[in-house]
């Protein structure tokens, strides 16, 4: 598979509008997968980021995907396509293991817990868009939220404002998983 040219291919109809979902064979499947470890190895970063907005437009969730996803997720990647990866795992890790009904692992909780405390608040955001999508497992994070909850002074930056309604968004959510005890502790004596 070319994928500079699928890449392109991509590009052109998201410009022209369209939403850019396309449908990879399995041979080509097979080719991203290989196409994702290997560039991920070589730390070929703007290849990388071709192989991740195929990936991430592919309109078929594929769990095969999952281990270098993950991996992406652990390595020192720079923040966009740290981003391209987290959008890329939600369709082929979360939605993958929801539709064969399958828990998601800890190893994706605990990174997705280490992404909520990276420096920069876009990462921060697009890391709670994904636990939002956890469902009822997201509630494994509830305690981290009083952590990373941007300060007043910060609500002028839009990714620390989206932290922030996202964060509300999900406490109300989950609220009711809260045992009281839990409750009375997050909010203090």
């Amino acid at each position: 598979m070319n994928f500079h040219e699928r890449y392109e291919t991509i590009m052109k109809g998201l410009a022209q509008g369209h939403r850019g979902l396309v449908r990879f064979n399995s041979d080509e499947t097979r080719d991203l997968e290989e196409l994702l470890k290997t560039k991920l190895a070589e730390k070929n970063h703007p290849d990388l980021e071709k192989v991740l907005c195929l990936i991430e437009h592919s309109s078929l969730p594929h769990q095969g995907f999952e281990k270098d996803l993950l991996s992406a997720l652990n390595s020192d990647l720079p923040d966009p396509l740290i981003i391209f990866a987290l959008n890329a795992a939600r369709k082929h890790i979360l939605q993958a293991r929801f539709n064969k009904g399958n828990r998601l692992e800890y190893e994706f909780l605990e990174t997705l817990k280490k992404l909520l405390h990276r420096k920069n608040p876009e990462v921060v955001e697009w890391t709670l868009r994904t636990i939002e999508e956890c469902g009822n497992q997201g509630v494994y994070f509830l305690q981290e939220f009083d952590k990373i909850r941007p300060a007043p002074w910060k609500w002028f930056n839009a990714h620390q404002r989206a932290v922030r309604e996202i964060i509300t968004l999900l406490e109300r959510r989950w609220r009711r998983f809260e045992t009281p005890e839990s409750q009375q502790s997050r909010r203090g004596p």
